[in-house]
Order: C-alpha cells, then sequence, then structure tokens
C-alpha cells in the first residue's frame, strides 16, 4: 500500500455514522484484509501518477474529512492488463461493507463493453458512489484545410487523426468521426493528449481530441489567434439529455451536427449509436468510485449525502476547480440508470464497433 493520505481538517457530518455503522454490522470478509479500523481502502488500477490516480489522491481525502470515524483512505496502485488486473481482484474480493472501494474511469468500463475475454467485473451491476463527467472538443489547425464538420461528411481526401489506442477513449472521437462518413485513417501510439495536440500543431496529423480543460487551456488561444478551429464538442448530460457543455456555449455538440446530416447510411446509424453508447461512460461519468454489487444501501446512501455536500461547499468547488475539471460530482445514485443504460449495447452495435476497430484501425480485442 502506498503511504497514508493525510486527512484535511475535519468537516464532520452525521452522514458518515452510516457507512461505519454498515461496516461494523457486515458480515466478515474472507478474501480481504482490511488495512485498519477508520481506514477505507482505494484500489485504483493504473500506475500512480495518472489522471484517475491523481484524481482518487484528491477526492478521497474530503470523504474521509466527511466521516468521523474515517482516518483516511489509503490508495493501492494495482495496475496492468489496460486496467483490468486491479478490477478483477477488486470484485474477486467481494467486499460489501464499504471498507474497500475501486476509482475506475473510462478505459475500465470500455473493457467490459467490449466483451475483453480476461475481464471478470460488470459495471452493469456494480455500484457507482461518485462519479466525475468531462467536456471534450475534437479540433483541427487552419492549415489542415478543414473548416467544418461538412468538410468531414464523406471527404474523397484523407484525414489523419492522431491518438493515443483506438480502444481507449480515442474510440469516441473515432466513432463520430464514422458517424459522420469521414474519410479517416488513424495515428495511434502517442504517449498522452500533449503530444497528440502537438502533432497537429506540426502538421503531423489533421484531428485531435482534447477534454475540455486542456482545451481551454492549451488550444482556446490558438482559436483566438486564427490558429485552430473547434469542430464539435460532447456536451453534458443534463437529465437524460445532451446539451451544448456550459464551459463551451459557442461549440456545437456532436449530437447538434449529427442531426443535421442530410440521407445516413445504415453504418453511419450504427456507428452514432456506438457513439452514443460509449461517450455516456467514457466523458460524461468519466472517472468514479465504485462499490461491488450487493453493497449494503447505508453506505451507497451516505455516498449520495456526501456528494451533495460537497457540491454545496464554494470552498470544495474552488479547490476542486482543476481536479474535477471545472465539473461538478454526480452521485451514483443520480447516474446509475443512465450508466447502466449505456452498457446495454444492442448485439449489431456491439459487433459494428469490434469490426471497425479490428479491420480499420488493427486494435487486437480479446
Amino acid at each position: 500500500m502506498n503511504p497514508a493520505i493525510s486527512r484535511r481538517a475535519l468537516l464532520g457530518t452525521g452522514a458518515a455514522a452510516a457507512l461505519l455503522s454498515a461496516v461494523g454490522c457486515a458480515p466478515p470478509q474472507t478474501k480481504y484484509q482490511p488495512s485498519g479500523a477508520g481506514i477505507v481502502d482505494v484500489v485504483v488500477p493504473y500506475s500512480t501518477g495518472g489522471g484517475t490516480d491523481t484524481w482518487a489522491r484528491f477526492i478521497t481525502p474530503y470523504f474521509a474529512d466527511k466521516q468521523p470515524d474515517v482516518d483516511r483512505y489509503q490508495v493501492e496502485n494495482v495496475p496492468g492488463g489496460e486496467s483490468i488486473t486491479g478490477t478483477n481482484a477488486f470484485v474477486r474480493s467481494n467486499v460489501t461493507d464499504g471498507r474497500q472501494t475501486l476509482v475506475a474511469s473510462a478505459t475500465t468500463y470500455f473493457q467490459s463493453m467490449l466483451g475483453q475475454g480476461t475481464v471478470e467485473f460488470d459495471f452493469g451491476r456494480m455500484e457507482p458512489l461518485a462519479l466525475n463527467g468531462t467536456g471534450a472538443v475534437l479540433w483541427t489547425s487552419t492549415e489542415s484545410g478543414i473548416t467544418s464538420c461538412e468538410d468531414l461528411v464523406g471527404n474523397t481526401d484523407q484525414y489523419r487523426y492522431g491518438g493515443m489506442s483506438a480502444s481507449g477513449l480515442d474510440l469516441v472521437p473515432l466513432l463520430a468521426l464514422e458517424a459522420l462518413g469521414a474519410n479517416i485513417r488513424g495515428v495511434f501510439g502517442m504517449e498522452g493528449r500533449g503530444p497528440s495536440r502537438l502533432a497537429v500543431q506540426r502538421g503531423e496529423s489533421d484531428l485531435d481530441f482534447q477534454t475540455t480543460s486542456a482545451y481551454l487551456s492549451q488550444v482556446q488561444p490558438m482559436v483566438d489567434s486564427g490558429e485552430a478551429i473547434p469542430l464539435f464538442a460532447v456536451g453534458s448530460l443534463v437529465d437524460g439529455e445532451v446539451v451544448r457543455d456550459t464551459n463551451l456555449p459557442n461549440v456545437p455538440t456532436f449530437a447538434e451536427i449529427y442531426e443535421g446530416l442530410g440521407n445516413r447510411t445504415p453504418q453511419q446509424e450504427l456507428a452514432y449509436n456506438a457513439f452514443q453508447a460509449f461517450v455516456v461512460p467514457g466523458f460524461f461519468y468519466q472517472k468514479g468510485l465504485w462499490a461491488n454489487e450487493g453493497t449494503d444501501a447505508a453506505v451507497i446512501e451516505t455516498y449520495g449525502r456526501m456528494v451533495a455536500d460537497l457540491n454545496a461547499d464554494e470552498d470544495f468547488i474552488t479547490e476542486a476547480k482543476d481536479a474535477l475539471g471545472g465539473y461538478e460530482l454526480v452521485s451514483g445514485t443520480d447516474a446509475r440508470a443512465d450508466f447502466r443504460r449505456a452498457l446495454q449495447l444492442d448485439e449489431d452495435v456491439l459487433a459494428f464497433t469490434k469490426s471497425l476497430l479490428a479491420d480499420k484501425y488493427d486494435a487486437v480485442l480479446d
């Protein structure tokens, strides 16, 4: 386990008592040895220093502060297998009393949705405790020759999309481009969003996809100077409907772009249905704190109250601006239905997505 996370000033709330009461009343676990009294263990199935690990280490002390009987959350990184190794271990432990949680991200969700053979978890049955979404923007350089999404509808000249992995977060913009009928060549293996952005700036690729915070800090200045053009944003999910991102009010959502298309082929329809499914866990609920199926209802309710308290805390909102990307936390109970609905891929949509990845982008799926 990693060194203990330092505790913030105690805010306190009576809701915490429910969680620790549930811990005390739960049956003993046979596959999991808790770190000790007052400690909530957190499995992070990624290496230290990455975005998900950073999110986990930022958010969990706030939950500790709101539970008088919790001293700290202790993070254990269990990387491997595109996040499958650690997530499998968490599910096998079958802890349902709140003493152990999981921090997962879009890559983990996608492994399950794509039916990777080594996956032993099902986020359609697990319990989300707290989720955090983000927005994202597809953009291009003015040097690419692309002036709007219309230039990508059945384009003759092939454009290059640069990214990290076709089966990771890049899958969402790839599905959107497929729904446009765009002629795209993927260039993958980049080590992060910084390199993919620089590739467009250097003319090595034509299209790039950046989360909202990175877009606003790194790309918006180029838009202001006339060097870059935003093409579409994923938007935000509000009451089950996709709306424009309040952080990007002048950038149309992809849903708006797609609805404005004329005749659409069956393949474009399949691509759009897949886009709608993967964008929900991929961006609207990208990172989250999770519990196993069967977790005590008192634990789930306690996290719901803590999320509501944090969203109403102006100091937290200010401190969390960068870590949460300018978006609120969402309680698991509020997001559960939308999240689980997105995971229910029609067989033809799943077959289309796997075929696209394997045949067009050489992505190997177990």
